[in-house]
This record gives structure tokens, C-alpha cells and sequence, in this order.
């Protein structure tokens, strides 16, 4: 694992900086409530730290939607989805997004335990905002849209939060939102296959959590129904596939949003709705996924 470091650095040192550059010139919706940096953990990790955003206008029970950043498992906080966030909330959500410790510091199995602290927080302190805990939605993009999934299978396995360490389960998903999502960590794939050894150690295969690299061996009939984003550009475009054949086989309602169209002449790359949320391509798909979530709003 050490031997791909000083490489994997070089990687998340560029993207940084065209995330940096992206982050300088986007252009936010308007009238959206901020809460920034709220710790979710007792301590001072600034990776146990959400924001919370919500319309100005909000009324008195608005659902609540959690918002899972992407960046390989190594990289990123939630500020690069921030303006992402504030288009979500402008459909009519109190978003959430939340930090978690990196591969490379911590392993998989620490970081699903940070994302859960998250939501326990989020179980009980929701009270102070006006949200409907009725109706809680998850998404996430690329690594996120993993740990999206992996989060809403352990929400329907007593024996799997054993397993990861976690006690309690303390929220229900009405629905999922996948974007660019990697399911299949096992495949043949040489960058999936380095994030592996980040994830699980040098030893991966004989980590307990190696088999629940692949979705098909955490996922279950119980969970709630997704929607699953990809584009022509995505380069792990044939994921969003398996995920869907997944839950197909299982019988979990879903939808496969696969955008063909080329934008400005070029095809829409990887998580493209995060990158460029304020592009025409990004409007539709965003609102697409929030009419989804709102067809389960009980």
C-alpha cells in the first residue's frame, strides 16, 4: 500500500486544485439558510463537523435530505459539494453534508462508523430545525454514493452493524440517491483495486469487511428504493449498471437516470451534476431526483 501513496498524492494534490478553482466560480441559487461546521462527535476532529442548509422561506416540516461527499474514500470534505447542497435544499430539503475521516488515515471500517455518529447526531438533534424525521432521504456521489449504499444496507441488518461495530440504527431512508456510484470494488479495475488496499490494508483480502466490497453481498430486499445517476463521460459508468441489476434481482424499486446528451459538445464526465450543479444538465437531474424522493414522502 505504501508503494501507491506518493502517486495517490500527486492524484488528490490536482484534483484539489481544479476543485479549488471550480469552488471560486460557482454560482449559488439564492435565498438558502446556512449552519456551518456543527460537530457531530465530542471531540475536535475537524472530519466530525456538518453543515446543514435549508430555504430561507422554510416552513415548519420540511424533509430531510444526507448528503455523502465523493473523492476516491481519500479525499475531500463537504465544502466541495456545498453548492450541490444548496441546489438540493432549494427543491425543498433540509440538507445535510457531513464529513468523515479519510482512507489512508483511517480504514473502511472507521469511516462508516464516522458516517453513522453523523446520523445519530442528526436523529437527535433535528428537533432544532424545522425537519420532518419522517422522512429522511440519503445520496452521495462517487465514494459516497458507496457509502450510500452500504449505510442503507446496514440500516436493515442488525447483524451487519455488529459486524462494523455499530450498536444502534437510529434512521430509516424513505429513498437513496446513487450518483456515479462505485459498487463493485472487487472487479478488475487497477484504480478501484488501489483504493481497495487504502480502504482495507496491505493484507485486504483477509479484512472481514473484503466481501462487502461488492454491493451484491450487503444488499437486501428491505431497502428503500433508488435512484441512480450516471453519464456517456462517466468513467465508471457500467457501476450504476450493476448497482441497478443488484437491486432489480432483489425486487427494490429503482430508477436509472443514464445521460447520453453531449453538453456544449462534450459528454457530461463523472458526478457531473455535483461539478457543474448550476448547468442546465445538473437543473434537470437534481429536480429529477428530488420528484423521486418526493414520491416517497409518507
Amino acid at each position: 500500500m505504501d508503494a501507491f501513496r506518493p502517486v495517490l498524492k500527486i492524484v488528490w494534490e490536482r484534483t484539489r486544485r481544479i476543485d479549488a478553482k471550480r469552488m471560486k466560480t460557482e454560482k449559488y441559487p439564492g435565498g438558502i439558510k446556512e449552519f456551518k461546521d456543527i460537530p457531530y462527535a465530542e471531540d475536535s476532529d475537524v472530519y466530525h463537523l456538518l453543515d446543514i442548509y435549508m430555504p430561507e422561506n422554510a416552513g415548519t416540516s420540511l424533509p430531510v435530505l444526507i448528503d455523502i461527499h465523493g473523492g476516491g474514500w481519500m479525499y475531500g470534505t463537504k465544502e466541495i459539494n456545498k453548492c450541490y447542497c444548496h441546489r438540493l435544499a432549494q427543491q425543498g430539503f433540509i440538507v445535510v453534508g457531513i464529513n468523515y475521516n479519510l482512507a489512508g488515515t483511517v480504514l473502511f471500517k472507521d469511516q462508516i462508523k464516522d458516517i453513522f455518529a453523523a446520523f445519530k447526531w442528526i436523529h437527535e438533534n433535528m428537533k432544532s430545525y424545522p425537519a420532518d424525521m419522517n422522512n429522511v432521504f440519503l445520496t452521495g456521489d462517487s465514494a459516497g454514493g458507496h457509502f450510500a449504499c452500504v449505510c442503507t444496507a446496514l440500516t436493515k441488518s442488525g447483524k451487519l452493524r455488529r459486524e462494523f461495530d455499530i450498536e444502534d440504527n437510529p434512521l430509516q431512508f424513505n429513498a437513496v440517491g446513487a450518483t456515479s456510484p462505485v459498487v463493485d470494488l472487487l472487479s478488475p479495475n487497477i484504480i478501484l483495486n488501489v483504493n481497495l488496499r487504502m480502504l482495507l490494508g496491505s493484507n485486504l483480502k483477509k479484512s472481514p469487511f473484503y466481501k462487502y466490497m461488492k454491493f451484491d453481498n450487503i444488499a437486501s430486499a428491505e431497502m428503500p428504493p433508488f435512484y441512480i445517476l450516471t453519464s456517456s463521460g462517466d468513467f465508471v459508468h457500467a457501476q450504476s449498471y450493476k448497482l441497478k441489476k443488484v437491486l432489480d434481482e432483489l425486487g427494490v424499486p429503482n430508477k436509472l437516470r443514464d445521460w447520453q446528451f453531449r453538453y456544449k459538445g462534450k459528454r457530461l464526465p463523472h458526478c457531473f451534476a455535483v461539478l457543474d450543479s448550476a448547468s442546465r444538465p445538473a437543473e434537470v437531474v437534481i429536480k429529477e431526483m428530488a420528484d423521486f424522493f418526493k414520491k416517497y414522502i409518507k
